[in-house]
């Protein structure tokens, strides 16, 4: 059964990287991710020289003292922090979309599912392969940043809070564009599907004046925004763990669902 599993998760690893797409993926994410880190960290450093060189006069702030909302949490890591999710919105639904409608669309899926593979081997596999993807694209990103933060002497206990819940935030991302594409024979639909269901429940909080406190509040906290932001500043509470954790699981048995429904047929 591990000799199974081990060979198609190696199997759907080889096949993720034939495509151009991981590697466009990769890249964008790296080299975005980096951008926005440093363009918020300059934007930063340049509002505390301003403020440091600056004789406010008769304001609330003492001469040359920036003022307390003005820190690296509320400057660099939150700001970073909405580019990043969106940024990972933006991308990870097209590494899933393939992975499952491919193989439907080829019917290779009917060959895999005529073998001994058990079909939660077959969905362990991908979605294995799709986090390690995910996992490999936040490690090499976070370099950049924890490099200039350990020089900087800034907080690289935000910084790893911050990529904790980018993990979380990005494997509940990609279980639910690997269940839109176990759903599913085109990809096309399958990357649409993967956007407009976290986009959905990307943040409630607009429809809270409609509903009122009680239903807006129980929307508000199934929120992907609400429950991402918390990381950002330094705060990696279970309820959210759980909460994305969730999603990933309702991603997989979706996932799972559907290949037992192709066995079946």
């Amino acid at each position: 059964m591990t000799r199974r599993i081990s060979a198609l998760f190696k199997k759907e690893l080889r096949s993720l990287f034939a495509s151009p797409i991981a590697y466009v993926v990769l890249t964008a994410f790296v080299s975005l991710s980096a951008i926005f880190f440093f363009q918020h960290a300059i934007t930063y450093n340049r509002l505390l020289f301003v403020f440091q060189g600056a004789d406010i006069g008769a304001t609330s702030f003492d001469p040359g003292t920036p003022p307390r909302q003005l820190n690296v949490l509320e400057e660099v890591f939150v700001p970073t922090s909405g580019d990043l999710s969106l940024l990972l919105l933006a991308l990870i639904p097209l590494v899933t979309m393939r992975v499952f409608a491919e193989e439907r669309l080829h019917g290779t899926d009917e060959l895999l599912l005529t073998t001994p593979l058990r079909p939660w081997e077959l969905a362990v596999a991908k979605h294995g392969a799709c986090h390690l993807f995910v996992l490999g694209m936040l490690a090499v990103s976070a370099i950049f940043p924890a490099v200039a933060i350990q020089k900087g002497g800034l907080g690289l206990e935000h910084l790893a809070a911050l990529y904790i819940g980018m993990l979380a935030y990005g494997m509940a991302l990609a279980a639910i564009g690997l269940a839109c594409s176990s759903l599913t024979q085109s990809q096309l639909v399958a990357a649409v599907l993967a956007y407009a269901i976290p986009f959905v429940l990307l943040d409630f909080g607009w429809i809270e004046p409609l509903t009122g406190e009680g239903i807006g509040g129980v929307l508000r906290s199934l929120s992907l925004q609400e429950r991402f932001e918390s990381f950002a500043r330094g705060v990696v509470e279970l309820r959210n763990l759980v909460y994305f954790m969730a999603l990933g699981a309702a991603g997989f048995a979706t996932s799972l669902a559907a290949v037992e429904l192709g066995r079946a047929r």
